[in-house]
């Protein structure tokens, strides 16, 4: 992987809770063998071949579950920011109504941050209607989610780290009468706004795939944090996240698939000095993830890592970590409770990290 620039670090209160749809994307990362269907474009793309198009999208419908339970999905609220949360869906199940259209139930639960409330955690269940659609261009398709209607959602949370915002009298000014409220409330409202938007996912020949908000034209695509080369490996990540003071982010969990393998780490740091990196086995990670979108401070792994190490700012990393098959997280820690370094104490003097982190799997060396 090859550096592209980094943009500075943003700070709007609420993105990071609009953008908890973005969680649905991976439903559709499964679909399509788009490399047998490029070479009849036109076909494929005609409004008019229904039954032919119906067909396609229904490749992958049976795995839809079991890809969105293998994953998390990094929360922004634009597709050119970076990530200040993520969205780890527990539950999923489709199916496809008679119009041909999905109805996708899904439960999750997630983590985000603002400079109102800190650290937010939240529960999430949606039930919505989905048309689906999509475009071949080459050999890449976009695959396009547009709602049609949304028949059940809620937003509860279980977590807000700044939560006696300047005492109760500001609480009160606040729309909800509290922090727990306000982020209730406006959470709740945004999730609906960008349910209403639908989603785009767009996926390569070789089965990479990478998701945005909205409708993404055919030949655009996000911003990746690094440049590919082709190297043949299997692309997990590849993303910008904003990690604050005394918050860390649970990459993944990044399957791989068997023994003999090993995933493949790139990552950079801006804006703070250090950064830590963990790697932990799923279990214990889902026991860490869980504690750190209930409770606060932020807590000690459960278990010591099996990958400790420290990303001084600037400095390109890049790390091959052989594993046995199984699933595993990679947490990129700007606390004081876990990892080698510490973030500066300083008041008032919040340096957030901008790490730019790429993840692949492929064969051990």
């Amino acid at each position: 992987m090859q550096g592209r620039a980094p943009s500075g670090p943003s700070r709007s209160a609420s993105r990071a809770l609009a953008s908890v749809v973005v969680a649905l994307a991976p439903l559709a990362a499964s679909c399509s063998p788009q490399g047998m269907l490029s070479i009849l474009p036109g076909a494929v793309n005609d409004p008019a071949n229904l039954t032919l198009r119906r067909e396609i999208l229904g490749f992958g419908t049976g795995t839809m579950c079991k890809e969105v339970s293998q994953r998390s999905v990094a929360l922004r609220f634009r597709n050119e920011d970076p990530a200040l949360g993520r969205f780890f869906p527990r539950q999923c199940a489709v199916r496809e109504l008679e119009t041909g259209h999905l109805y996708i139930q899904l439960a999750g639960t997630g983590y985000a941050w603002s400079n109102v409330t800190k650290r937010v955690g939240f529960q999430v269940q949606a039930g919505i209607e989905y048309a689906p659609d999509f475009r071949l261009d080459g050999s890449t398709m976009y695959i396009y989610f547009r709602p049609v209607s949304t028949t059940a959602r809620q937003f509860d949370v279980s977590l807000v780290e700044q939560g006696n915002l300047g005492g109760p009298a500001v609480g009160m000014l606040l729309p909800g009468g509290d922090p727990r409220g306000f982020v209730t409330q406006v959470g709740d409202a945004m999730l609906e706004h960008e349910l209403g938007r639908g989603f785009t996912v767009i996926r390569e020949s070789d089965g990479t795939a990478s998701f945005g908000v909205g409708i993404v034209p055919p030949g655009q695509k996000p911003t990746p944090a690094f440049e590919r080369n082709d190297t043949g490996r299997t692309l997990l990540e590849n993303d910008r996240i904003e990690i604050h003071q005394e918050q860390r982010d649970y990459a993944g969990p990044f399957v791989v698939p068997d023994d003999g393998m090993a995933l493949y780490v790139t990552a950079q740091v801006e804006g703070a000095p250090s950064i830590d990196i963990l790697a932990v086995p799923r279990p214990a990670g889902e026991v860490w993830l869980q504690s750190y979108t209930t409770s606060t401070p932020a807590t000690p792994p459960p278990q010591p890592a099996f990958l400790d190490e420290t990303i001084p700012a600037s400095l390109l990393y890049r790390r091959v970590i052989r594993v046995p098959k199984g699933a595993y997280f990679l947490v990129l820690d700007n606390t004081s409770s876990a990892g080698r370094a510490s973030p500066p104490n300083v008041a008032l003097d919040d340096r957030a990290a901008l790490v730019r982190l790429g993840v692949e799997v492929d064969d051990a060396p």
